[in-house]
């Protein structure tokens, strides 16, 4: 699966990859679910699990069924256990589309299409206990 930029882009910098000569080689998790919003699959959301010991982030993009794997930097797999905090973003075009993987938000006038509680870092209520095997994380979102 072919990560959107965003996701890429979290990985680079917080895992200090940014200086190497290409995109991240990254790796499916034992980590997926399902993202709903007011009940219906939430297509082209951006799920990141971040772990703060040691710092590191974990991403994926809902599918058109709202489900999500996440995925991370190749040989990191072993720091995706434990708390983790959550967040889920959907960057929109001004008409309501959804962004394609490469298009950058900026020369798109996107905007954020969930409520900070969910898609800010700072303000995100979500979070996941992941296992040593991993796990399924579902998360029902509401517009209220």
């Amino acid at each position: 699966m072919k990560l959107g930029w965003p996701a890429a882009l979290v990985l680079a910098a917080v895992c200090g990859c940014s200086r190497s000569s290409g995109p991240p080689k990254v790796q499916a998790m034992p980590v997926k679910g399902t993202v709903t919003l007011d009940g219906k699959p939430l297509a082209g959301a951006d799920v990141v699990f971040s772990v703060a010991d040691p710092p590191a982030v974990f991403a994926g993009r809902t599918k058109d069924d709202g489900g999500y794997e996440l995925h991370g930097l190749a040989g990191r797999e072993s720091a995706l256990k434990g708390a983790c905090k959550v967040t889920i973003s959907r960057l929109v075009k001004p008409d309501g589309s959804p962004l394609a993987p490469d298009e950058a938000p900026a020369n798109a006038s996107a905007t954020e299409q969930l409520p900070p509680r969910y898609s800010q870092f700072g303000a995100t209520k979500l979070s996941a206990t992941v296992g040593a095997e991993g796990g399924t994380f579902d998360f029902p979102l509401t517009t209220k």
